[in-house]
């Protein structure tokens, strides 16, 4: 007897399982896996974009920082560029549009005053932005680079107490007043003793020493020498052999100094009596020239200086009490300095002189840390073989002065404080102080020919 069909059917597999049921496991089997799959993916992205993100993130950054400098380099590339066609005399037009590799640059002109200029680039890459800014103003062509330039005569310590706070060159020696370590006169700087006779003693040197010779000496820097190096002690390297370190001239030349004294005439002469122009109370003086000694005395006398001042006999500041003479730039000076001039070229040797003293202060024009007063001796006595001083500053004698002799010796004393002194020959004794504070910006004056455009100023603006 034949058995139904569906009898005849074999169960699909050993638990019975229908095909419709297997199906519809496996179906739910393939869904788990599909989310599992998805949820694999999903954790792989999260992963992914944790560790990219940063990544990405950085590269932004350092393109960025690439796009910024681009533009920086643009906007200086642009100021240097008007700059040195102002400077050179070239042809210009300004508002300036510069192509600097895929930067652009805008560059601006603005006169801020007499003799005075603004130049503003504006680098863009990008749409990154820099700007920067130069001040720029006519100079009489010369900078004070050292807090003590000194000639063939040398500079000579009288005194222990004595020291300089900047760099220090000179065309002859440098000699310190005691060959003991402990009492070395110090110079905060750079000492250079130039030339084949030059030599350096008695000195501590917070930086390097360049000389022919070094004797008793502290170097906390290096020693650069040609010859010997005898009794000292270095911190740094020490370099035998070494060419010897050029002479050099002074900054401002005698020319200069001759355009000064014209432009001082060229403002009317006063009135001597006796030989003598006498200042003792408060006063405005220059454009003028003195045809006779100067005397400023007295106890708080003011003398304002408003221009170059050119006497052609000695000048004598003997201030009185505890205020002394008082010297300053006329605030309409603004921030330049003034000059005030001893020369009497019938006489060289024997006037011309400068003698500051009973507590003599100098100050620029007011709020003008770039301000100072200038006094200039023409005597040629040192240069000459003689003893006569150029400039003798003494008792107590401080503020924005400027010492200048280069034909002659100036001696500093009895605890004065300049601010750069230059001279063929100088001496400093009894707790005598220079702190340079000029750095290498040019100091202007309001007199005399424009030397050329020099940068005033220079920095970013934001």
């Amino acid at each position: 007897m034949t058995a139904p069909l569906f009898e005849a059917r074999i169960p699909f597999n050993k638990y019975h399982m229908s095909l419709k049921d297997y199906i519809s496991i496996s179906r739910k089997k393939g869904q788990a896996v599909m989310v599992a799959v998805v949820f694999f993916i999903l954790i792989a992205l999260v992963i992914v974009l944790g560790v990219t993100t940063p990544v990405i993130r950085q590269i932004r950054i350092v393109q960025g920082l690439q796009f910024s400098r681009q533009s920086y380099f643009a906007a200086e590339g642009g100021s240097e560029d008007a700059y040195y066609r102002i400077k050179n005399n070239l042809s210009t037009s300004f508002p300036e549009a510069l192509s600097i590799g895929t930067a652009t640059t805008s560059v601006s002109l603005t006169t801020t005053g007499v003799n005075e200029e603004e130049i503003l680039a504006e680098g863009n890459a990008s749409n990154y932005i820099r700007k920067v800014l130069k001040d720029i103003t006519i100079t009489n062509g010369f900078s004070f680079n050292f807090g003590v330039q000194a000639g063939i005569g040398g500079l000579y310590f009288i005194s222990t107490g004595s020291s300089i706070l900047g760099n220090v060159y000179s065309n002859g020696i440098v000699l310190g007043s005691n060959s003991s370590p402990n009492s070395y006169n110090p110079i905060t700087g750079s000492v250079v003793a130039a030339g084949s006779s030059g030599s350096v003693s008695n000195i501590h040197a917070t930086s390097s020493v360049y000389s022919h010779t070094i004797d008793h000496t502290t170097i906390d820097g290096d020693a650069y020498y040609a010859s010997t190096l005898t009794n000292s002690t270095v911190s740094g390297a020490t370099h035998p052999g070494s060419a010897d370190q050029p002479q050099i001239a002074f900054p401002i030349t005698d020319s200069l100094i001759a355009q000064w004294e014209s432009d001082a005439a060229a403002g009317g002469a006063v009135t001597c009596t006796n030989g003598t122009y006498t200042i003792s109370t408060n006063t405005t003086l220059g454009p003028k020239k003195i045809p006779c000694d100067l005397v400023i005395s007295g106890n708080g006398t003011t003398l304002t200086v408003a221009g170059a001042v050119w006497v052609t006999g000695n000048i004598t500041i003997s201030g009185s009490g505890g205020t002394g003479v008082q010297m300053k730039v006329a605030d309409s000076a603004g921030d330049k300095s003034v000059p005030v001039i001893a020369d009497n070229s019938s006489s060289p040797t024997t006037s011309g002189e400068i003698s500051a003293s009973g507590n003599s202060n100098f100050y620029g024009s007011t709020g003008n840390l770039d301000s100072y007063v200038m006094l200039i001796s023409m005597n040629k006595s040192a240069e000459q073989g003689g003893s006569n001083l150029a400039i003798n500053v003494i008792n107590g004698a401080a503020g924005n002065l400027l010492t200048y002799a280069p034909h002659g010796q100036i001696e500093l004393q009895n605890n004065v404080t300049l601010r750069e002194v230059t001279a063929y020959k100088l001496t400093l004794t009894n707790n005598t102080q220079v702190i340079y504070s000029i750095g290498l910006a040019q100091t202007l004056f309001t007199t005399g020919p424009g030397g050329t455009w020099k940068i005033k100023k220079w920095k970013e603006s934001f």
